[in-house]
């Protein structure tokens, strides 16, 4: 029996991963008999929004991380992708704070090997910013480079040669055995990526879990103190907003906002609003009935960026 490939694709908040999934659909949508499971941290599924309109299947998963109680909605929803109809591949997008470990118990148990291949794993670096975030996050993000059979270093064009070299030392310390491509938006040969030789992190896997004995319920799922300190919220951002109150909001944001991503109306427009890292980024987008904004970070005040949002809708000043 033909064994349907499954892709993970991982990175941190912000460093490109759905710019590469859009890629993948733009590429092997019409080729290949492809689906997509995104699964985001969060109450609200904003890549999700982003991803639809193509014509291929996407699950959202939407409560946060890849772990044990999700791990059973993951296994089911590429289940049922694979007994609508026949597929060639699965791509599943993980959240920017998952565990790689957590997703590779899922593809451990022996009847869901027998049925799927995992292809190499992915991971997105943001190279701008990676020694910014190693520093931050430590042994969790180092994960889903030690974990990863290919590593994209992103966003070329705003890192200097020099950080390019240091981050790729960096990268190879981490995992020596790692296929290492340089792209800009994810511009990158995805045949060579998606379609290389199965994933050798399924099998380092297997021979951690021989090794490891069983700390609670689940006897082949360990978990190693990985997880990232983070907080998740969602506010809603029903009126139009004032450009300049907005701007001055991130502006003014506290170090622990790793991420912000939403839709909001400004000037009788809907906007998409990125934020990862200081660096805000707003793109015209189509017009949509609801509006909110979702934040992630370590120790965020909710309070605080409500007052922000209704400064926003008053031209008011953030106090």
């Amino acid at each position: 029996m033909r064994k349907t490939r499954v892709n993970l694709l991982f990175g941190f908040l912000g460093s490109g991963k759905t710019t590469l999934a859009r890629r993948i659909l733009e590429e092997f949508g019409a080729q290949r008999r492809l689906a997509l499971i995104v699964n985001e941290f969060g109450d609200v599924g904003v890549d999700g929004d982003i991803l639809k309109g193509n014509d291929i299947d996407l699950i959202q998963l939407s409560s946060g991380y890849l772990c044990c109680t999700l791990k059973g909605s993951l296994l089911a929803a590429v289940v049922e992708l694979s007994a609508k109809s026949p597929l060639d591949h699965i791509v599943i997008e993980a959240t920017g704070v998952a565990e790689p470990e957590e997703m590779l118990a899922s593809f451990y148990e022996p009847g869901f090997r027998e049925r799927f291949e995992l292809g190499p794993l992915i991971t997105v670096v943001d190279t701008p910013k990676f020694l910014k975030i190693r520093e931050m996050l430590g042994p969790f993000y180092e994960a889903q480079v030690e974990k990863a059979d290919a590593v994209i270093l992103n966003k070329l064009d705003l890192a200097t040669a020099e950080l390019m070299e240091e981050v790729r030392e960096e990268v190879l310390d981490l995992n020596e055995s790692a296929l290492i491509r340089y792209s800009e938006r994810c511009d990158v040969d995805l045949p060579e990526l998606l379609d290389g030789p199965t994933s050798g992190a399924l099998a380092r896997y297997a021979l951690v879990m021989t090794d490891v004995p069983a700390v609670h319920d689940h006897d082949h799922h360990v978990h190693d103190a990985r997880h990232a300190p983070a907080a998740c919220f969602v506010l809603d951002a029903p009126e139009p907003l004032n450009r300049s109150a907005v701007e001055t909001l991130f502006a003014g944001a506290p170090e622990g906002l790793w991420r912000a991503k939403g839709f909001i109306r400004i000037d009788g427009a809907d906007w998409l609003v990125q934020f990862a890292m200081g660096e805000l980024e707003l793109t015209p987008a189509d017009p949509r009935d609801r509006h909110y904004l979702v934040f992630i970070g370590d120790a965020l005040e909710r309070d605080w960026f409500q007052r922000g949002l209704d400064a926003a809708r008053s031209n008011g000043e953030i106090s």
